[in-house]
């Protein structure tokens, strides 16, 4: 997988389901990203997975969709998130 592109199945399985993304965040005005304990409304608490995942773009607009770019750009996803640890690996 190094150095080539993932297929969505490889991507998607980099994805450890912690739940942490689909927190409210909010960035203060230093820039410092503040998490909230308040989750999205379609995000099953005990599970971690999103309820309504293959249809998440069509029915709530503002999920973010990560891929590799953003994931590099992005300074709100968690340091145990499992696309971050496989960017560090040099996977993406």
């Amino acid at each position: 997988m190094s150095g080539g592109k993932l297929s969505r199945e490889q991507w998607e399985g980099l994805c450890e389901q912690c739940g942490l993304c689909c927190f409210e965040k909010i960035e203060d005005e230093d820039g410092r990203i503040l998490f909230t304990s308040t989750p999205c409304r379609y995000l099953d608490i005990d599970t971690r997975r999103c309820k309504i995942y293959q249809k998440r773009f069509k029915i709530f607009p503002e999920c973010v969709e990560l891929t590799p770019e953003l994931v590099k750009e992005l300074k709100w996803l968690h340091r145990s998130c499992g696309y971050k640890k496989a960017m560090k690996k040099g996977i993406i």
